[in-house]
């Protein structure tokens, strides 16, 4: 079973702001008929936490404005004689203040939160997926794998004499040559597939539901068009790839990707600039 807060997660917003519309006129009901010398002022910070926090800054707003209108109407109609008639006016007023303040600053929280997280999951130079970010989605896909047996492929690309860029045309120069080679796989690959940088000039793809032809077709029409935009940092400057397609899933992401990894060594032992393949089935046949 579920969590509560798993639940509200997987909610859409449209769902979660009719529970938010209808637990806030539940709840101005309850005052209105509840003992008046109770007061249940805080209950009302409850669907304004929602709403500000799952669906929007805009919706905590509308939902403050309605709670504080609620509060005020139950106010009136359950109180004695006021003192003054300016009374349950500032009430609303210094409520609807309050409320607002609580749902401005759950958004801001909520906002601060997520660009923290996009940045921890996000490669700082070439703004592609770095290497937590790559772990995720790659768990996620290989535990897809186990349930739907699916192929899918990963390719671990590794520049060859990275450092002559750097040596010969300064750091500046490999960090362009670096953020090309990210934005033009990006440009070439799927929407549902990844380019991530694992860290300093290696990157890794991910092809989920990708067979071995279909790999192929993908990673030699890249490494042919990269082979271009590399030649214009010095014929020294070339690419290997190792690429794994997965018939049968791997251990772990771990062991997914050292496999792409030993393939991509075997491409720089044999003479660098090219890829190798392997097709892997279970741990006693491979290809």
């Amino acid at each position: 079973m579920q969590s509560f807060p798993k639940i509200i997660a997987n909610a859409s917003k449209p769902v979660i702001m009719e529970c938010v519309v209808a637990g806030t006129i539940g709840l101005c009901v309850i005052d209105y008929f509840f003992d008046p010398r109770v007061s249940l002022l805080l209950f009302y910070l409850a669907p304004i936490f929602f709403a500000a926090w799952y669906v929007g800054k805009k919706t905590g707003i509308a939902i403050s404005v309605l709670c504080a209108i609620g509060w005020g109407i139950s106010d009136v109609a359950s109180s004695s004689a006021y003192s003054h008639p300016v009374v349950p006016y500032w009430n609303l007023f210094a409520n609807l203040g309050v409320f607002l303040m609580v749902s401005l600053t759950l958004s801001r929280l909520k906002t601060a939160l997520r660009g923290a997280q996009e940045s921890a999951r996000t490669d700082a130079l070439t703004g592609m997926a770095n290497r937590r970010a790559f772990f995720e989605i790659a768990g996620t896909e290989l535990a897809r794998m186990n349930r739907y047996k699916h192929p899918f492929t990963i390719a671990y690309l590794d520049l060859d004499n990275f450092k002559v860029v750097n040596d010969n045309q300064g750091h500046e120069a490999g960090d362009d040559l670096l953020r090309s080679i990210a934005g033009f796989i990006e440009s070439t690959i799927r929407s549902s597939d990844l380019i991530a940088r694992l860290g300093g000039d290696e990157f890794a793809i991910l092809l989920p539901e990708t067979n071995e032809e279909q790999a192929r077709a993908v990673m030699d029409k890249i490494g042919a068009s990269l082979h271009e935009t590399l030649q214009k940092y010095g014929p020294a400057v070339t690419l290997s790839i190792g690429v794994v397609t997965y018939i049968r899933p791997p251990l772990n992401v771990d062991d997914m990707l050292k496999k792409a990894d030993h393939m991509m060594y075997a491409a720089k032992r044999e003479g660098k600039n090219r890829i190798k393949y392997l097709v892997w089935k279970d741990s006693s046949t491979a290809q």
